[in-house]
């Protein structure tokens, strides 16, 4: 299972390497922006310090448009892979790419009737939306099953990938509803480590040790 952070952070990206969960970094135009810096030089810096794949979206809805962006910014590292819409626009352009031999990572799906015809073609990844709907109080999380059942019967290569991981629950979900990729923020692995029952028993432990008179402790701290 690949992990991804998501994010176009430098500083992120060098942090969570040394914790063994970057296998590969996701980008999308909102993040690159928010890093205020030139978005080609900011990818082309990412793609330096990943091995594994940097996706990178385009930024037009047309097919044609998006073909043309997609052979641009493909060349821009041997680990860029497109991201591109689940429409059908989406669509007409992955089949254009996928003849020229470009990665793809279909993004922005919601429903599982958006990837059916992208794992028929053999995208590389179908990026599921697991939490951005339950900003309308919905839940996508039985989507992540349904995935993965399409691709086994249909027998095709396509990866799925769980984005938009909120929280430690769906975190959990996605590994055990058989992801073969996440894409998690660094604000998702902050809640995880940040958890306050965690803290709190942390917390209790150390006081109980202190308890103990600093001679008797000393050589176990520093056996």
């Amino acid at each position: 299972m690949e992990f991804f952070l998501d994010t176009a952070s430098l500083e992120d990206i060098k942090l969570y390497k040394t914790l063994g969960l970057v296998d590969g970094v996701t980008t999308n135009p909102a993040l690159l922006a928010k890093e205020g810096q030139d978005p080609l030089e900011q990818v082309r810096k990412i793609a330096s310090m990943v091995s594994g794949p940097i996706s990178v979206e385009v930024t037009y809805t047309e097919s044609d448009k998006m073909v043309k962006h997609a052979i641009r910014i493909s060349k821009l590292a041997d680990n860029v892979v497109i991201k591109i819409p689940a429409s059908t626009a989406g669509l007409a352009a992955a089949c254009v790419l996928k003849e020229k031999g470009i990665k793809l990572n279909v993004t922005l799906i919601f429903h599982p009737s958006q990837a059916i015809p992208f794992i028929k073609l053999g995208a590389d990844y179908v990026s599921l939306f697991v939490g951005r709907v339950e900003d309308f109080g919905l839940s996508n999380k039985d989507a992540i099953g349904q995935i993965r059942e399409s691709i086994d019967m249909m027998q095709s290569p396509t990866k799925l990938l769980a984005a938009s991981i909120r929280n430690p629950e769906y975190l959990l979900e996605a590994v055990n509803a058989g992801s073969d990729a996440l894409t998690v923020p660094p604000s998702c692995w902050e809640k995880v480590y940040n958890n306050p029952i965690f803290q709190l028993g942390e917390k209790e432990f150390l006081e109980s040790w202190n308890q103990l008179p600093a001679a008797l402790r000393k050589n176990y701290e520093t056996y």
